[in-house]
């Protein structure tokens, strides 16, 4: 996609999963890349292995080490980065964590977690970015998810950061709209990434029954979606037809959507 060649994207989250996806698919179209993420050892494995899609041989990609959660941490080593590389083009907030299971089972530690990584996370990386983009304009990209849409049973802790997420790039939209800066936010349904095996571990039974209900979809299938919303200028994305079909069932209907998932959930429970 030729609108993306030589432009300079930030990647959070970038050494696996939906962000790992994203980056391969830029570097494929000729970008040039600054990945994000806290493991080292991950993050020289995830530059290997975007560095077969190159393109061209002027392109870079480069690594940073770095907790989003974390403002001080994360401040020194992005405003480096932006006066080495220069103010990135495209900013993805891919970063993130998740918790799945009865409210009652999740500490306050672990609550707080997904909460500091999920939402303060995006909203440090943003504003680390944001007085540099101001001068010349770009575009963000915020990954939610559908359960940012639609309240789930057992997603007390990844819910709630994901909702805030949602709200949060709502306020934000007309604000970064009249300084030239683009937003858009992604919601997708489940997606085959190595979270999927951290939830497994704490997943019920039930829940798991009523997620089917949205799909799962491969992070490549997510990374085009998204790519293709922010050549467009689109603000929300939804991937995939379940969940799109989900959540306008939600929204025109909420109290048959909530019916619905107790019955669900009931039955399950039944079947333990």
């Amino acid at each position: 996609m030729a609108y993306f060649s030589n432009k300079l994207a930030f990647i959070t989250g970038g050494s696996s999963g939906i962000g790992l996806a994203l980056a391969r698919k830029l570097f494929s179209y000729g970008a040039n890349l600054i990945i994000i993420a806290r493991n080292s050892a991950k993050l020289e494995d995830a530059r290997r292995d975007i560095e077969q899609f190159r393109v061209s041989s002027g392109q870079f990609i480069r690594c940073l080490s770095a907790d989003v959660s974390s403002s001080a941490d994360l401040s020194h080593v992005i405003q480096q980065a932006i006066k080495e590389f220069g103010t990135p083009d495209i900013l993805i907030n891919s970063a993130g964590i998740i918790s799945c299971d009865y409210f009652g089972n999740i500490s306050s530690d672990s609550f707080d977690a997904v909460m500091k990584i999920n939402l303060y996370g995006t909203r440090n990386m943003i504003a680390e970015v944001l007085p540099a983009m101001k001068k010349r304009g770009g575009h963000i990209v915020i990954i939610s998810s559908a359960a940012g849409l639609m309240g789930m049973c057992g997603y007390t802790a990844y819910g709630t950061s994901k909702f805030a997420l949602v709200g949060f790039a709502e306020c934000l939209r007309g604000e970064l709209k009249q300084q030239g800066i683009h937003l858009t936010i992604v919601c997708p349904p489940e997606v085959d990434t190595p979270m999927l095996l951290d939830e497994m571990k704490t997943i019920p039974s039930e829940i798991r029954i009523l997620k089917n209900m949205s799909g799962q979809l491969k992070p490549e299938f997510v990374a085009a979606q998204v790519l293709r919303a922010v050549a467009r200028k689109k603000f929300m994305v939804v991937p995939g037809f379940r969940a799109k079909w989900l959540w306008y069932t939600q929204r025109l209907t909420p109290a048959l959507f909530r019916f619905s998932s107790d019955m669900i959930i009931k039955w399950g429970l039944r079947r333990k």
